[in-house]
């Protein structure tokens, strides 16, 4: 099948425009000419510039007994593999490229490693194992327990090369850690396929361009120190000690290209401190002294253990007057919410765990900082379906954004906000979709008005969700005597506020929450029969053997606003975060709660299209469920600590 670059609809492999939005499955425009350019082609033929899906390479060659030298790969017609789906790149195909393969180890023992880059030749079609994987779900849910790639039948099943073993280990520190994007074993050889990071800068370069701020040193520095303990059980750390393999990203986190194996002798974490003793003294004009001093420390064995060395760089951050954690950036943490009355939360204080000890060392107090993030991206997306079975669609959905983006030495810095709504009408015929859609438009309405400089409070949120309340029962007060049946609709929203977040619901609608440390979370608890009995104390399992469990005690427009009580709740974004508001077409039969491993939790990356990954997701929902309408409003908000400008 193809996968249209649009609509990201599926079509056979024989068709050349898509099937339902009629965009090329063959060629694409140059982005810098306009030319039409095949989509396996790397390059524009008009102007040079990159057009094609151009992937990482890594190969390792094992080596015949008694062979000590250097044989590089043949090529099958000029291709990697027999399936002749992806080309290796010549000298002349991108300039930055210096050969054809190049030699990036050579271990007497268990032979030889290269690289090379190579364009993907069919890069609308899924890779071979994408596809397997899909089909071995237990298997990818088995991985964090595996010690060695020999220890699971399934891979060898499959015959993944044990190259790629330590990149599924760290799946889920993706992106700093690259995904496999394809992996296969042929003869002696391993081949493992990495999407390339060549646009992105290297730490390095950065460092030798401009004069960095001591807070945001610190903070890269951080992010290599804990993804040290992480690399060290795979023995990886040759790869945060080689330059060139080290990135930052378009949010401004570190990023590894690849994983160095480690040969004897082992790296130290001495090694980590000189080198960046030596970028620092070397690139930056006034290196900040402590942290100097402390890199020499590391540098001389004075400080061994990972969680001395991060604890150093917190005092660091204190004494700088930081308002920002140092905290795992490479597995965000620290989510704060507050349950208030009156207004949004103020700044946060965090308790910051260090569970990263090297050496096996323990500590039992750990520091404690202020944490404050700031916005550095914000993406939504939303969608609705009638659904297998619905004669016609009663949900509707509103979302307004308004996003300003400020760039600077530091980087890039967000200010948005955001309006969103999803309500699932009910009242037969088209009396729902009324009143879904007079609920939405009214609160968009209410907050365009009420939503200044300030964020709402909790009374002014209820306010406006009250009025969406009295404009459904007014109209079904006047149409009483015409015998039209009563409307009513669920409601669930979310302001959002550069790291400000309300929510608040009405119904059996959710609001779901999906974060690296935490996982998938439920924000929201149903107004139902069930879960009233369940928050009187009765047993989950009696509360829904009632007939009328799932019958909701809450609803916006069949009576008046004495009887409506809306739940409002306050968070703070303090990792990144996706925010789902659906209804009940997709959170139900727990799809969400079996699938948001595959479903949601790669979208978290700034490289994954949530608009594509909401659509995967509806489709899915539409297979699994189906019975119901669907709806789903898709909020991704990207924060890394705030860096003053001050700082020097």
């Amino acid at each position: 099948m193809l996968i249209c670059p649009q609509c990201h609809s599926e079509n056979p492999n024989r068709n050349n425009f898509c099937q339902k939005c009629g965009t090329s499955l063959t060629h694409q425009s140059c982005p810098d000419c306009d030319t039409s350019v095949l989509l396996s082609e790397a390059t524009c033929p008009n102007c040079g510039a990159v057009t094609g899906k151009v992937l990482y390479l890594l190969l390792h060659q094992k080596r015949a007994d008694g062979d000590e030298s250097i044989k590089y790969p043949e090529l099958y017609e000029d291709c990697v593999d027999i399936g002749q789906r992806y080309r290796l790149l010549k000298r002349d195909d991108l300039e930055k490229e210096q050969g054809d393969w190049q030699v990036i180890g050579d271990q007497r023992t268990e032979g030889q490693y290269f690289l090379g880059r190579v364009v993907d030749c069919q890069p609308l079609q899924p890779s071979i194992l994408k596809i397997l994987l899909s089909q071995h779900n237990e298997f990818l849910a088995r991985l964090p327990e595996l010690q060695r790639s020999d220890d699971d039948p399934t891979w060898q099943t499959l015959a993944l090369p044990e190259l790629a073993f330590p990149y599924f280990k760290l799946r889920d520190l993706n992106p700093t850690i690259p995904d496999v994007y394809d992996a296969w074993c042929e003869e002696n050889n391993e081949y493992v396929l990495l999407v390339d990071r060549q646009s992105w800068p290297h730490l390095i370069e950065l460092l030798e361009q401009e004069a960095i701020p001591p807070l945001q040193l610190i903070f890269w520095l951080n992010q290599m120190v804990t993804l040290w303990q992480s690399l060290a059980d795979l023995h990886c750390l040759q790869s945060l000690l080689t330059p060139t393999n080290i990135y930052i990203d378009e949010d401004q986190n570190l990023a590894i290209q690849q994983l160095f194996p480690d040969v004897d002798p082992i790296p130290s974490l001495s090694q980590l401190g000189q080198q960046w003793q030596t970028w620092l003294i070397t690139t930056q004009e006034h290196p900040p002294e402590s942290l100097i001093a402390v890199l020499e420390e590391v540098g001389q064995g004075k400080i061994t253990a990972i969680a001395e060395f991060k604890t150093r760089l917190e005092e660091l951050g204190q004494q700088l007057n930081a308002p920002a954690t140092l905290a795992d950036e490479v597995f965000p943490v620290f989510e704060t919410e507050m349950l208030e009355d009156d207004g949004p939360p103020s700044t946060p204080q965090s308790t910051l765990p260090d569970a990263n000890l090297a050496d096996g060392a323990e500590i039992d107090d750990a520091s404690t900082a202020v944490l404050q993030m700031q916005l550095i991206s914000l993406s939504d997306s939303g969608y609705t379906d009638r659904g297998k079975q619905r004669p016609h669609n009663e949900d509707y959905f509103g979302l307004t954004t308004f996003v300003e983006t400020q760039r600077n030495n530091q980087g890039k810095s967000v200010q948005a906000k955001g309006i969103y709504v999803v309500c699932d009408g009910m009242g037969g015929h088209s009396a729902g979709e009324v009143a879904s859609q007079m609920a939405v438009n009214t609160l968009q309405a209410f907050f365009n008005e009420h939503w200044q400089a300030q964020f709402p409070s909790a009374n002014v949120i209820a306010e406006g969700i009250l009025l969406a309340n009295e404009v459904i029962y007014d109209t079904n007060q006047k149409n009483a005597s015409s015998g039209s049946g009563r409307m009513g609709t669920t409601l669930v929203m979310a302001l959002v506020q550069n790291t400000k977040v309300a929510i608040a619901h009405v119904g059996d609608s959710r609001i779901y929450r999906v974060t690296r440390k935490g996982g998938l979370e439920q924000l929201t608890v149903d107004h139902e029969v069930g879960q009233q009995a369940i928050q009187n104390g009765l047993d989950p399992k009696i509360a829904y053997s009632r007939p009328d469990a799932y019958q909701l005690t809450q609803a916006l427009g069949p009576h008046d606003s004495q009887y409506v009580q809306p739940d409002i709740r306050f968070l703070e974004i303090e990792e990144d975060t996706l925010l789902l508001l659906c209804s009940d077409g997709i959170s139900d039969n727990d799809l969400l709660e079996a699938n948001w491993e595959s479903k949601l939790l790669p979208l978290l990356s700034s490289s994954q299209d949530i608009d594509r990954g909401l659509r995967k997701l509806m489709e899915f929902s539409n297979e699994y469920n189906g019975h119901d309408n669907l709806t789903g409003v898709l909020i991704r908000l990207k924060v890394r600590p705030q860096i003053p400008i001050d700082v020097w």
